[in-house]
């Protein structure tokens, strides 16, 4: 290489990291460490396999369309992070046009490598490594172990355990149904019932050990974290063992561990944390299926099959996402026995689940609100009546009062739900629920075309975080949970003789809460953070799979329950908010698993 090219390369790579950082830039120019250190990290990920692997870009069309959507949608978040709407972009059309372009230039090169990557078209050692010495003698146990030392310190740090208002609320449904407590809280679907009765029942055996609340709150943490330590220790074994580049094998394994987002969850009382080892089997088992299905005993899809009520049971909305994922199995080959297999177990789950919820229907507990399930149009209604000046008639005023109470419209916001939708009196009977709501469509629909921008800018203020690569900090929660202060409910709910955390520990865990806050700002962490990020990995390899769907089936149905969540989270009450965000965390390391096994046992022989 002459001198000439070398002074242009690096007058292009120095280009690059203009345009990187200026990716990253707010709209307010109030760019942080973290920002920043994204950009750096990014730039480098691009100079480095560009250089290392004498990558010449030229013009792809799909790179250059995945780009332009890319930057269009980031364009976007710039401007809702400011104040969830369009604004910073009104009368100011050049600037638009000007991030649209730096946002392509940033883009394209990152797609560019990524059609390589997924094609196998970049040299097969940048994403493999032959396992050393240390992979090789590495034993399950031993990484088991070294997961609870450093999260029972951390759970010790932590003390007393967090204990989330769902939680909060399931306990009291449990302990009234026990009798443990004076007050009568019925069972209620809101938060899974099958959940609370698991909860109850380790909360009831720690407080039987040592007849003390806290006690009985503390068992359920150390169970929890034994039992998330050991599917956590089972995919990090898992890495180890395979052939994935160090790189990535180091990144997940150290996220896994020590990322305050584990650590916070641990020691937080919240219905999550019992759906994270089943969801990890359950991947785990899909994943083979998808790699070799001849290889999955029936014992192991018996043990999938129940895997799949779990889940479904724990979280109502990963029913969908399992049959859905059930059903693409079909798609695998055409050998009639397997698919007489994997549909004897969607029926199976299906009936099982349904059943179960009828039974439900039948006893006293109340069943969920359907009124969860309206986030979009309740949003958008209450921008409206918010920001506009409508003039309804008495009878299209009264329908809207009906399900929005009037005067929670000061309370909108634009990324949670919950003062909207909370502020409906529901009665326990979804019927009359699903009377005024039919009513209320014809009003909804009336508005939605009268101001079809406002519904618009609804819609995405509630669900642009989970596709922000560049402000992570624009959703809900960075760290999974601050400190719940719910002293005074827990003392008269359980009769205690002094509140379950004084003044200064709630200080405390605040103030702990803030530092966990930077590390995840920090660099490295902020990557893996960054659901933002996560999520267009995972719809980009979803349809580049489906676009060259004989090619890269196996990896578009791989990342298929992780998008069908992602799914789900738009439909959800809060933006941005990584507890909803749990069940992809949990798919990614053991889909860079499976990919690699893929690459080697099956594409390249096409």
């Amino acid at each position: 290489m002459n001198v000439t090219s070398k002074l242009y390369r690096s007058l292009i790579g120095l280009i690059y990291l203009v345009v990187s950082i200026y990716m990253f830039v707010p709209l307010n120019n109030a760019v942080s460490i973290g920002q920043l250190s994204m950009s750096i990290i990014f730039f480098m990920i691009v100079v480095t396999l560009t250089y290392q692997y004498k990558i010449k870009f030229k013009f792809d069309i799909g790179s250059l369309i995945w780009s332009v959507m890319f930057s269009f949608f980031q364009i976007l978040n710039k401007s809702f992070a400011i104040d969830y709407s369009l604004s910073a972009y009104h009368n100011n059309f050049s600037e638009f046009i000007v991030q649209i372009m730096i946002g392509i230039l940033f883009s394209y090169p990152i797609f560019y490598l990524s059609k390589l990557c997924i094609m196998q078209k970049l040299p097969h050692g940048s994403i493999t490594t032959v396992p050393n010495n240390m992979s090789r003698n590495t034993r399950y146990w031993q990484v088991l172990l070294l997961f609870l030392f450093i999260w029972i310190i951390f759970l010790y740090i932590q003390l007393p355990i967090n204990i989330s208002n769902d939680a909060k609320n399931e306990l009291q449904q449990f302990a009234s149904y026990n009798q443990l407590i004076k007050l009568q809280v019925p069972l209620n679907n809101h938060h899974p019932v099958f959940d609370t009765m698991i909860m109850g029942f380790l909360f009831k055996v720690g407080k039987s050990i040592h007849n003390s609340f806290t006690f009985g709150i503390l068992f359920i943490a150390m169970a929890q974290t034994v039992i998330n330590a050991a599917s956590f220790a089972f995919v990090t074994y898992k890495l180890f063992k395979s052939d994935v580049s160090r790189l990535l094998k180091w990144f997940f394994s150290t996220m896994m561990l020590i990322s305050p987002m584990w650590l916070n969850l641990n020691a937080t009382i919240v219905k999550d944390n019992l759906l994270v080892s089943p969801l990890i089997f359950w991947f785990y088992i899909f994943s083979q299926l998808v790699i070799d299905r001849k290889k999955v005993a029936n014992l192991s899809l018996i043990v999938f099959f129940l895997l799949s009520i779990i889940i479904s049971l724990m979280r109502p909305n990963t029913f969908y996402v399992v049959i859905v994922s059930l059903v693409s199995l079909l798609l695998l080959d055409r050998d009639k026995f397997f698919r007489f297999k994997i549909v004897i177990i969607s029926l199976l789950t299906m009936l099982t689940v349904s059943g179960y919820n009828k039974v439900l229907s039948r006893t006293e507990v109340i069943p969920a609100k359907n009124v969860e399930m309206m986030s979009v149009p309740l949003q958008q209604t209450a921008r409206v009546m918010r920001y506009h000046k409508v003039i309804l008639n008495k009878k299209e005023q009264r329908i809207i009062d009906d399900i929005i109470a009037p005067n929670s419209i000061k309370n909108y916001n634009p990324q949670v739900s919950d003062p909207i939708k909370g502020s409906y009196n529901w009665n326990g009977k979804n019927s009359d629920f699903n009377k005024k709501f039919k009513a209320f469509l014809p009003v909804w629909l009336k508005l939605g075309l009268k101001y079809p921008k406002t519904y618009l800018e609804a819609t995405y203020a509630n669900i642009f975080g989970y596709i922000n690569v560049i402000h992570r900090d624009s959703g809900q929660g960075q760290v999974l949970f601050t400190h719940y202060d719910v002293a005074s409910q827990v003392t008269k709910s359980f009769s205690l003789k002094s509140d379950y955390t004084s003044p200064e520990q709630v200080n405390i865990k605040n103030n702990m809460a803030h530092q966990f806050i930077k590390i995840l700002n920090a660099p490295i962490f902020n990557i893996y953070q960054n659901i933002g990020l996560w999520s267009w990995f995972v719809v980009y390899v979803f349809v580049t799979g489906l676009l060259h769907f004989k090619l890269y089936k196996r990896k578009m149905l791989l990342v298929l329950p992780a998008l069908l969540t992602l799914g789900t989270l738009f439909l959800s009450p809060v933006n941005g908010l990584n507890r909803y965000y749990i069940p992809i965390f949990l798919m990614l390391p053991l889909i860079v698993i499976s990919f690699k096994i893929i690459n080697t046992k099956w594409e390249r022989n096409v």
